[in-house]
């Protein structure tokens, strides 16, 4: 059969080609449009004027599902967490999240579906499965300056800010794609002062954890350019399983870090119950690790004790100026350790030896 018997032209098949073209592009569209909003391209700061008030801001409020953390700054400009019972939030942290949220321009309209918000992450941040962030920022006098959903961040985007990141404002049902970076940390160790102490694990000579039912761990080093640290008194026909295991005990105490912390008393640190941690440095530092477990995290409160007062440190500071550096820091505070870290502490002989491998 022939195109001119059924009417179909060359002139016709071009037209014809040409409106399926469009109806495929707009039934691409709707899909797109559908998935992650209309597309249009916007400017302009997502809260003008923030950056001119950061100077005024007094309080900053983070929701994640069940979780909440508030930080408040003082008028001589210091903040900390009213979770963690008031301790010092690093000023670094909050102040680069502030100006973070001013440095934010609209940068692409996205969906209005409220069933399409999970996509984007600005779903309800207090639902139980919810990946969201929401953040307010209100000034001294409470006056809120900032109210934000935050959701999944975005990479490589055309222009000066190649970060980008997903939002939404309560109360309204558009959801935007922002130019630039916004980093949201839900938990209390992303914003406290997180140094507890840190002493190298080459200065440690020796280490002496009790646990509450008497048993001793007992490992020191005496030649420091030994490999490893020795764990004494262990069972006739038995051995080290790993070589590093007792230096891992003594590495407790490098860069040794918070993930949260409370106010003496949080904690009662009965005797039965307690582990106790005595580390002995080479130039006469002994730090004292009382040590709690409580829903399968480790808590500690720490003293530093001068036993050389005249000795000098590897830090060029005599060990006496050192207990007191520490000990101003951690004095009336008990800290969660990192797993990895406070772990260790509680280490058994048995979880350390195995059965010496028979001679062939």
């Amino acid at each position: 059969m022939r195109l001119r018997e059924i009417g179909m032209t060359p002139k016709g098949i071009k037209i014809l080609g040409f409106s399926a073209v469009v109806a495929v592009l707009g039934a691409a569209y709707s899909l797109e449009r559908d998935r992650v909003g209309s597309g249009m391209k916007n400017a302009g700061a997502v809260f003008p004027g923030l950056m001119g008030s950061i100077n005024s801001i007094g309080r900053v409020v983070i929701d994640h599902r069940e979780k909440t953390l508030t930080m408040v700054r003082d008028s001589a400009g210091n903040w900390s967490m009213n979770e963690s019972d008031g301790y010092s939030v690093s000023a670094k942290v909050a102040d680069k999240v502030m100006v973070q949220l001013a440095d934010l321009n609209y940068y692409e309209s996205k969906t209005k579906k409220r069933s399409l918000y999970d996509r984007l992450h600005v779903e309800d941040p207090k639902g139980k499965e919810s990946r969201a962030h929401k953040i307010q920022v209100f000034d001294s006098k409470g006056i809120k300056l900032v109210d934000l959903i935050a959701g999944r961040k975005r990479h490589n985007l055309v222009g000066v800010r190649k970060q980008g990141v997903y939002i939404r404002k309560p109360g309204n049902d558009q959801t935007w794609l922002a130019a630039g970076e916004l980093s949201l940390e839900t938990k209390p160790s992303g914003w406290l002062v997180r140094k507890i102490v840190d002493i190298k694990e080459k200065n440690i000579l020796s280490v002496v954890v009790t646990h509450p039912d008497g048993e001793v761990l007992n490992i020191s080093k005496d030649d420091p350019k030994a490999r490893n640290f020795t764990l004494h008194d262990i069972p006739e026909g038995k051995t080290l399983e790993y070589e590093t295991d007792p230096d891992n005990i003594a590495a407790v105490v490098e860069q040794l870090e918070l993930d949260d912390v409370r106010k003496a008393g949080y904690l009662n640190f009965v005797d039965d119950q307690t582990t106790r941690a005595e580390f002995i440095t080479r130039d006469g530092l002994k730090l004292v690790f009382r040590v709690l477990e409580k829903d399968k995290g480790q808590w500690a409160e720490v003293k530093a004790i001068a036993n050389k007062l005249d000795a000098s440190s590897n830090s060029g500071k005599a060990p006496v100026d050192v207990a007191k550096e520490i000990n101003a820091r951690v004095n009336g505070w008990i800290y969660k350790l990192p797993s990895f870290k406070g772990s260790r502490l509680m280490r058994r002989m048995a979880d350390m030896v195995k059965d010496k491998t028979p001679k062939s």
